[in-house]
């Protein structure tokens, strides 16, 4: 069995958001950008009342990750990744590698790519990135 076959991604409903929200402002690195549970509720909320895409990953019943994304945020050009977070208990099984890969399908069917950002101390982040092939 692949390691991503326990991996369940769909889309997030506002029932999700609270359990979302605590784990971004609980997160030391959403905590580095000033996160509240407040702020990332409210965002999160704001997004979905907007219609933009919100995905979660489940494993075991359980919220894994989820995924925040543009069809077209660059310059109406490219999709945009705003906002991925893994929860700490399941990182290294392939729940970001899954989130990605479903906003990349999504986004591919109206974009010709994808554009994120990541802060320079982020060399986890980056390190994913690169090994999605992403520069």
């Amino acid at each position: 069995m692949n390691r991503t076959d326990a991996i369940n991604v769909r889309p997030m409903t506002m029932a999700d958001i609270p359990a979302l929200a605590r784990f971004l402002a609980q997160d030391p690195l959403w905590r580095r950008y000033n996160v509240s549970e407040k702020k990332a509720r409210l965002a999160l909320e704001a997004a979905s009342c907007d219609g933009e895409e919100l995905y979660i990953a489940v494993v075991d019943g359980q919220p894994a990750g989820l995924i925040w994304f543009l069809h077209q945020g660059t310059f109406g050009r490219s999709g945009y990744i705003r906002l991925i977070g893994v929860l700490p208990q399941f990182r290294g099984r392939g729940v970001g590698t899954r989130l990605m890969a479903t906003a990349e399908v999504i986004i591919g069917r109206k974009a010709g790519s994808v554009f994120l950002l990541t802060s320079d101390f982020n060399e986890g982040a980056q390190a994913f990135y690169r090994r999605l092939g992403y520069r």
